[in-house]
C-alpha cells in the first residue's frame, strides 16, 4: 500500500477534525498515569498570496530575484498539559509546519516547533522554567536581498523567579539563553549567535491598579560566522529602567518602562571598539474603549543584533484595534507598525512600516476561519534592501 507524504496526511487528519460535530468533545486516549494529561489537538491549515515571496528589492546582481507565489501550509500540532502535581504545571507544545510553494516547489519547507514549560508555586515565590526550539524560514531586511529564504534553529531556555516580600514590595530575577544557527547555503553569510540575558526588578505596589519600580538588565551576544569568514565582534548592553504595571487603571493593563542604554561592541580587525548610549523605552499597552472596542499601543527602543552581524539601534510603535462584533466574529487591526533602525558604524538608516487587517469567525469553540491582509514595507539607503510585500490570506486554526 502507498502512503501519501506527510503534509498531504497531515492535511487531511486536521481537515477530518475540522468536520466534526461541535457536540463531540475530546477524550484523553492513553492509559494511567498519563490519562492525567491534558490533551489538546491544535494546528491550521491556510492558502495565502505573497506578492514578493524572497523579500527583494527586483534583482540580485542583475539576476530577477522577485515573484509572487501561492502558499498553503499545513500546521498540525498537540498541546500537552499535566497539573496532577501539587502547585506545579507542566505544557508541552509541538508543531509541525509545511510550507509548499504552489510555482517555485525549491522553496518548500518543513518546519519543528517543540516547547516546553514548567510552572510552580513554593510559598511566595513562583518559579518557572521554559525551553523551546523552533526552525524559522523567513528574511529579514538586516539580511539582504538574495535569491533564496533563510533558514534558522533558534533554541531558547530561561529560568525566572518572582518574591512576593509583602502585600507592597515584590521581586523578579532570571536567567535567559538564545541560540540562532542559520543553515544551507543561502545563510553561508550569516552571523550565528549565541545571547545571554539576566534581568532582575523589583516592584512597589501602589494600589490593586499600580505597580511601579526599577529595574536592570544585562544583554551579552556572541556571534561566529556561519561560514567561512571571520566572527564578527561581540556585543553586550546594561540597561537601567523606572517600570510600571497597570491592572485595569482606567481602563489601561499592561506595562511600560523607561531607562538608558549603553551599549558596546568589541573591535574586530580593522575596526575599533564602539560604545553607544541611549535612551530606551519599551510598551505594551491595551486600552478598553468600550466592551466592543479595544486599542493597543506597542513600542520599544533599544540595540539588536542583525543577520550579518550588524549592531542595530531601532526605534518602533505600534497602534492597533480589535472590534469584538459578537461572541463569534471579530476584526483584528493592526493600523501602522513603525520602526526606524540605524545600522551603527555604518551610514545604513532602514525605516520599516508593516500595517493590515484580519476577520476571524468562531463558528464553533474549537474552530476559528479567518481572512487577512497584511502590508510591508521597507525603505533603506542600502542597495538591495528597499522593497514591499502584499499578502492576502485565508485560513482555519484549530485548538479540540
Amino acid at each position: 500500500m502507498k502512503f501519501p507524504s506527510k503534509s498531504t496526511l497531515a492535511a487531511g487528519l486536521l481537515l477530518a477534525v475540522v468536520g466534526l460535530p461541535s457536540t463531540l468533545s475530546a477524550a484523553n486516549p492513553l492509559p494511567p498515569p498519563l490519562s492525567d494529561l491534558d490533551f489538546t489537538i491544535t494546528g491550521g491549515v491556510s492558502g495565502a498570496y505573497n506578492s514578493n515571496v524572497l523579500s527583494s528589492a527586483g534583482n540580485v546582481n542583475g539576476v530577477p530575484s522577485k515573484y509572487d507565489d501561492y502558499i498553503f501550509t499545513f500546521n498540525p500540532g498537540v498541546t500537552l498539559q499535566y497539573g496532577k502535581i501539587a502547585d506545579t504545571t507542566l505544557e508541552l507544545d509541538y508543531t509541525e509546519k509545511f510550507l509548499r510553494y504552489y510555482q517555485h516547489s525549491s522553496l518548500n519547507e518543513d518546519l519543528s516547533n517543540l516547547a516546553f514549560s514548567v510552572t510552580r508555586k513554593q510559598g511566595t515565590v513562583n518559579l518557572s522554567a521554559a525551553a523551546s526550539y523552533v526552525q524559522n524560514y523567513s528574511n529579514t531586511p538586516s539580511g539582504g536581498g538574495g535569491t533564496s529564504i533563510l533558514r534558522s534553529d533558534v533554541i531558547d531556555t530561561s529560568g525566572n523567579a518572582h518574591w512576593d516580600y509583602s502585600d507592597k514590595f515584590n521581586f523578579d530575577t532570571g536567567i535567559e539563553y538564545s541560540q540562532t544557527r542559520y543553515l544551507y547555503a543561502s545563510g553561508s553569510g550569516s552571523q550565528d549567535t549565541e545571547t545571554y540575558t539576566f534581568p532582575i526588578s523589583g516592584y512597589y505596589v501602589y494600589s490593586d491598579q499600580v505597580s511601579f519600580g526599577l529595574g536592570y538588565t544585562y544583554t551579552q551576544t556572541d556571534l561566529k560566522s556561519a561560514g567561512s569568514s571571520a566572527a564578527g565582534p561581540g556585543r553586550y548592553n546594561n540597561t537601567v529602567s523606572f517600570n510600571t504595571k497597570l491592572t485595569k487603571w482606567n481602563k489601561l493593563t499592561g506595562t511600560a518602562s523607561v531607562g538608558v542604554t549603553m551599549n558596546h561592541v568589541d573591535s574586530s580587525g580593522t575596526t575599533s571598539s564602539l560604545d553607544t548610549t541611549t535612551g530606551s523605552y519599551s510598551l505594551d499597552l491595551a486600552y478598553d474603549w468600550t466592551d466592543k472596542v479595544s486599542f493597543n499601543l506597542s513600542g520599544s527602543r533599544n540595540f539588536s543584533t542583525g543577520t550579518t552581524g550588524q549592531n542595530i539601534q531601532a526605534t518602533s510603535v505600534g497602534l492597533g484595534v480589535n472590534y469584538a462584533y459578537s461572541d463569534t466574529v471579530n476584526v483584528d487591526a493592526n493600523l501602522v507598525n513603525y520602526s526606524y533602525s540605524q545600522y551603527l558604524g555604518t551610514p545604513r538608516d532602514d525605516t520599516s512600516i508593516t500595517s493590515g487587517v484580519t476577520l476571524n469567525w468562531k463558528p464553533y469553540t474549537y474552530l476559528t476561519l479567518s481572512a487577512a491582509y497584511s502590508y510591508f514595507m521597507n525603505s533603506s539607503n542600502a542597495a538591495a534592501s528597499t522593497y514591499n510585500i502584499n499578502i492576502f490570506t485565508l485560513s482555519a486554526t484549530l485548538n479540540y
